[in-house]
């Protein structure tokens, strides 16, 4: 919303070269699309307008820039009741919002303008002056001015829409019965209840979930199973109001959360009250600048007295952990804490149920071991729990019933013990581990780190690490979470310079080279391949990369077909990359990556968020990639994974190496 803002304000600001009485207002356009975007309460569309009239104010040149205060909150308000009024049945409400919020704050503005030369406290604009003239003098500015905003709005919709995931087409949102009453209140009615529920996405051609019938009652932990792209994250979705509150798709059937019809809530605010929901991407759900101000939001949303929210605040960051990380900002943290602040944010709410996908993916050993104590007190506490998780042994402990998805289908419903009774866990390798230091070496190291140092401000995140890491090695970097992981593999190309201390990676030292060039030797795939996706097709993606390196678009194209044939997209060349499931989007993030042939390839949590057999194919992937002279090196949390598959693993606590080992004797599995 703030650089929507901001973007109407140079506009504005520009045309205030225009000598009129009243200028035209590109910043209704874009606080209109804000608006319709995230369609706020009353109380935040009356406080973008505000902030929208205090810019236009102080940038205005026209007759009275103070009546913005007033126009543009009230354009705001008629902006918001016109497109909850229009969205489910045209398909240019933000088109019919816009030009209604637009005439209503021009208008508004003539009118108090028109009061203030009246009363005498301003100078008529010129001689002969009166309010027939001027009314019509600026009446075309306003009308035009409406057509041209709501055009700005409608076509600036579509492409913000489908980024955030709302439909552009105007799809029909809801095929159901009449809306449910309020049940809430008696403990017998089931926390949700899925009645024939279907659901496509706004530019899917195949529902994500179909015809799921199932009733969660209050009080239950409830473990969601299945494969890579099975349609679990769509389910905790639908349980969270989210696709009938904030997507467009086509819904069939019936959801009720605690006896009320899912569309029978006002809003997500309203659900908010009810639920609470940690997903796997930490970073999209912090948005304040400390880790304090992030819990005390959920806090203070609860109308808390003063000192009970300092109270409950110490309380909330000692159950999650967070008390020496209070005034860290979140952009500083591992991702395995940024997962536990947004858990504690959650937790803050208060609400009657908590519903967390692959939320303890980025966890390591005893920060999951927190979480899953952490859940055991709420479920004793009554609350409801749906949890998503890969490594459902964790859970064994808490589970009351394991539902399982598979192709958007609920194919099984099953009581804890019964799913647990036929589980079994992967196998281990049994190749010995010796110290690193013993193994003799042949030829240069790849990458070749001396005395490494590196401070986020006062916290120290590297304190003299030092290692060699050479071609072909398969190397995993664990620990805890702060431990440093990330921070070290992030100076291999260039994203972190060092504090003091060298890094070399392939002869050239990391801390002189531009990133650019670095990348061409030691390619980086994050923890969420979402960040690195953003081309319409699969092969616009893996052009991009490469044409930043300067490879010749013929010699691309048959590099691309190789490389996705490798990862088993080969058949995906014209698909587009949000559609596909996390696996696959992990895969292909790879091989944009491959693609550019570095000698080192570094990956973040390359197994985050799949299921064991979609993990084991990335592992595949991986150690064909370290046979064929690639050195590989990936930081990860999954222990099992590592044991399994890789021949070096280097432990980090504190910002130091304590062990470094090596297989012998054995074989990745």
């Amino acid at each position: 919303m703030g650089i929507l803002l901001a973007i109407g304000a140079i506009l504005r600001y520009l045309l205030n070269i225009i000598p009129t009485a009243i200028v035209s207002n590109p910043i209704i356009a874009l606080y209109c699309l804000a608006i319709i975007l995230i369609r706020p309460n009353v109380r935040d569309t009356i406080g973008i307008g505000i902030v929208a009239g205090i810019i236009s104010a102080l940038i205005s040149h026209s007759i009275f820039p103070p009546a913005n205060l007033i126009s543009e909150p009230l354009g705001a308000l008629v902006c918001m009741v016109l497109y909850s009024a229009t969205r489910k049945h045209i398909p240019v409400a933000p088109t019919v919002a816009t030009f209604g919020a637009t005439l209503v704050s021009g208008f508004t503005f003539i009118s108090i303008s028109i009061a203030v030369i009246a009363a005498g406290f301003i100078s008529a604009p010129g001689e002969g002056f009166t309010v027939s003239t001027f009314i019509i003098a600026v009446s075309p500015v306003i009308i035009l001015t409406a057509i041209a905003n709501a055009v700005i709005a409608q076509l600036l919709y579509i492409p913000s829409s489908k980024i955030l995931m709302r439909g552009a087409k105007g799809e029909e949102r809801w095929v159901r019965p009449e809306i449910m009453t309020d049940e809430s209140g008696d403990p017998e009615t089931p926390a949700f209840r899925f009645t024939d529920f279907s659901y496509t996405y706004p530019q899917g051609t195949t529902p994500a979930l179909t015809n799921i019938t199932l009733a969660i009652p209050r009080g239950e932990c409830v473990l969601v199973n299945g494969t890579t792209g099975a349609g679990k994250t769509t389910f905790c979705l639908a349980a969270a109001g989210i696709l009938c509150h904030e997507y467009e798709g086509k819904m069939n059937g019936t959801l009720s959360i605690f006896g009320r019809d899912v569309n029978g809530y006002e809003d997500m605010g309203d659900i908010g009250r009810k639920i609470g929901v940690v997903f796997d991407d930490a970073d999209a759900q912090l948005i304040f600048t400390t880790v304090e101000e992030e819990v005390l939001s959920g806090l203070e949303n609860r109308g808390m007295q003063a000192e009970d929210v300092r109270t409950r605040l110490e309380n909330m960051l000692a159950f999650t952990n967070l008390t020496d990380l209070r005034h860290r900002p979140p952009h500083t943290l591992s991702g395995g804490q940024k997962q536990r602040v947004s858990l504690a944010a959650t937790l803050a709410s208060g609400t009657e149920c908590l519903i967390l996908d692959e939320a303890t993916a980025e966890l390591d050993t005893a920060a999951t071991e927190n979480i899953v104590a952490i859940l055991t007190k709420l479920k004793d506490a009554g609350k409801t729990i749906i949890v998503v998780e890969q490594k459902p042994r964790e859970l064994e402990s808490i589970a009351d019933r394991v539902i399982t998805i598979k192709d958007g289908r609920l194919t099984k419903d099953e009581t804890a013990e019964e799913f647990f009774s036929t589980y079994t866990d992967e196998t281990e390798n049994t190749g010995e581990m010796v110290d690193t230091a013993s193994v003799a070496r042949q030829g240069k190291p790849r990458v070749a780190v001396r005395n490494l140092v590196h401070t986020y401000g006062e916290v120290h995140a590297l304190s003299g690490v030092s290692l060699d890491i050479y071609p072909g090695e398969l190397v995993a970097i664990i620990g805890e979470n702060g431990s440093g992981k990330t921070t070290l593999v992030k100076h291999f190309n260039g994203l972190l310079r060092p504090t003091s201390g060298t890094v070399m990676v392939c002869g050239m030292n990391a801390a002189d080279e531009r990133v650019t060039r670095l990348a061409q030797k030691a390619g980086l795939v994050f923890q969420n391949p979402d960040t690195m996706l953003f081309e319409d097709t699969v092969v616009r993606e893996m052009q991009f990369g490469m044409k930043n390196i300067g490879i010749d678009p013929a010699d691309a194209q048959e590099r691309i077909k190789d490389v996705l044939a490798m990862v088993g997209l080969g058949d995906r060349l014209s698909q587009f990359p949000r559609a596909m499931s996390r696996g696959e989007r992990q895969r292909l993030a790879i091989a944009c990556v491959v693609a550019m042939k570095p000698d080192v390839i570094i990956l973040d949590e390359p197994t985050t968020g799949l299921d064991p057999e979609e993990a084991d194919r990335i592992m595949e992937i991986l150690q064909s990639l370290s046979e064929g002279g690639h050195t590989v090196i990936m930081v990860s949390h999954d222990l099992s994974m590592v044991k399994r598959h890789a021949q070096r693993v280097i432990r980090m606590d504190g910002g130091i190496i304590t062990s470094d080992r090596t297989r012998i004797n054995g074989d990745a599995a």
